[in-house]
């Protein structure tokens, strides 16, 4: 975990960025620690970042140590840095990218069983893409038999005595990884079987990805969910298609759910302070609220009103954050909000909507950072099938469209886990007409 990050485009380093509310190293490093058969971790950590993960390293209760050393100037020398940190020289050693956060513990056990064996082994997949090779990078000289080429991953584990001595004697200041240094010896590496979900974070996009995977894995492994009958939910925008289907799927759970719009007996205006803060004055503490109000009006920026322009930047976004703000949450209630996928990409004729989605997302993620006391998530409908959709586009195929009953299921699940934060949740149509979401990248 010493690299800088340079393809992720950020200040930060990719493997400090969050995945549902943590840095993308911890839950990497939780993997390891939850294994069980490992008597020793070293971190090789990026030098500006050392103070803040001996912090965050000492708040972790784990059962073996873990050390912290300065990691190098290129992968290879942090590599070399990690190999000479540990306080018992182990028989074998696993190295391993701290943004894999999906290694599992199959792949784990299988390499340090090979290892055992072989005493060199490189996680790899095959490729499913057809390769071509460059000398030139502009003409192709050939086009070899993909079946005989890998994608390789991590962990990459070994003999300690062999890749340490590898690492001693190697010319080489920068190579790409270690089984490199140990085939260049002359030592044989073999193949351990991956897995095309133990995927490297080094992109916005592979972050969105891992977010969604994160999610899937949680459902699939969660045996028992928080119920959430008798808890109290505020759903703004409850009267809409989404927020109406939310608000009907809490109430048969046994939820005491309050709908809110301008049309309710407790009417809130989200594009009035004022009535934003005399309800949530009499709503008392909240389980959770959901923020499902939206505007929209396909025109050109040229053709919009100033009106049309402030309500659009109101319903969707100011007053959202008014409500959030005044809302009085209770330890650990949940925080939904309700984005679009054009939050990826302004869309033609929806340019102030879009820019006012894409900051629903910006705040939710920032809020979950903020908050670790609350469940923060946004959810980012496919084209769904409510009113105002239909309205704005007379001409699409309603069957074509997703149905606010699948947004709601969506919200629900995230309702009922407990066990992360700050996830940006897709949600598509699928062709079983299952509730459950699919995964998808936007």
């Amino acid at each position: 975990m010493g690299g800088k990050g340079l393809r992720f485009g950020s200040d930060i380093p990719k493997q400090f960025h969050r995945l549902s509310g943590k840095p993308i190293y911890q839950v990497t490093l939780e993997i390891f620690l939850e294994v069980g058969f490992f008597d020793e971790i070293v971190l090789s950590c990026h030098p500006d970042w050392f103070d803040r993960v001996q912090q965050e390293l000492a708040k972790m209760k784990a059962l073996i140590p873990i050390q912290l050393v300065v990691g190098g100037q290129t992968r290879q020398a942090s590599s070399f840095k990690g190999l000479l940190g540990f306080q018992t020289p182990p028989s074998i050693v696993l190295i391993h990218d701290s943004v894999r956060p999906f290694v599992s513990a199959d792949i784990l056990i299988n390499n340090a069983r090979l290892a055992i064996t072989h005493g060199a082994v490189d996680t790899c997949i095959p490729s499913t893409d057809t390769l071509v090779h460059s000398e030139d990078r502009i003409s192709i000289k050939s086009i070899p038999h993909r079946e005989h080429f890998y994608r390789g991953q991590t962990p990459q584990s070994f003999s300690y005595s062999l890749i340490l001595q590898a690492h001693r004697e190697t010319s080489h200041k920068d190579a790409s990884d270690d089984c490199r240094l140990m085939i260049e010896r002359g030592h044989k590496v073999f193949l351990a079987q991956g897995d095309e979900q133990n995927i490297k974070i080094t992109s916005e996009l592979d972050l969105f990805l891992a977010e969604q995977l994160f999610r899937l894995r949680r459902m699939k492994a969660s045996s028992t969910q928080s119920s959430l009958a008798g808890k109290r939910y505020v759903v703004i925008g409850g009267t809409g298609g989404i927020g109406s289907a939310i608000s009907k799927e809490l109430d048969q759970k046994g939820a005491s759910v309050t709908p809110l719009s301008r049309t309710t007996p407790l009417k809130l205006d989200v594009q009035n302070r004022d009535s934003i803060e005399e309800v949530f004055a009499k709503m008392g503490e909240l389980d959770g609220l959901i923020y499902a109000a939206g505007y929209l009006c396909v025109a050109p920026l040229s053709k919009l009103t100033v009106s049309q322009i402030e309500q659009t930047l109101d319903v969707n976004l100011k007053g959202m954050i008014l409500c959030i703000k005044a809302a009085k949450l209770k330890a650990n209630a949940h925080l939904i909000t309700i984005a679009s996928s054009s939050f990826t990409k302004g869309r033609k004729d929806a340019s102030v909507y879009s820019c006012a989605k894409a900051g629903v997302v910006n705040f939710t993620q920032a809020l979950a950072e903020e908050r670790p006391d609350l469940f923060v998530h946004t959810v980012i409908p496919q084209r769904t099938r409510t009113q105002m959709r239909l309205s704005n586009f007379p001409d699409e195929d309603p069957d074509e469209l997703l149905s606010p009953k699948q947004v709601a299921d969506t919200v629900l699940q995230l309702l009922m886990d407990t066990s992360s934060t700050g996830m940006i949740v897709e949600v598509r149509k699928d062709s079983s007409k299952n509730s459950v979401p699919s995964l998808h990248v936007v």
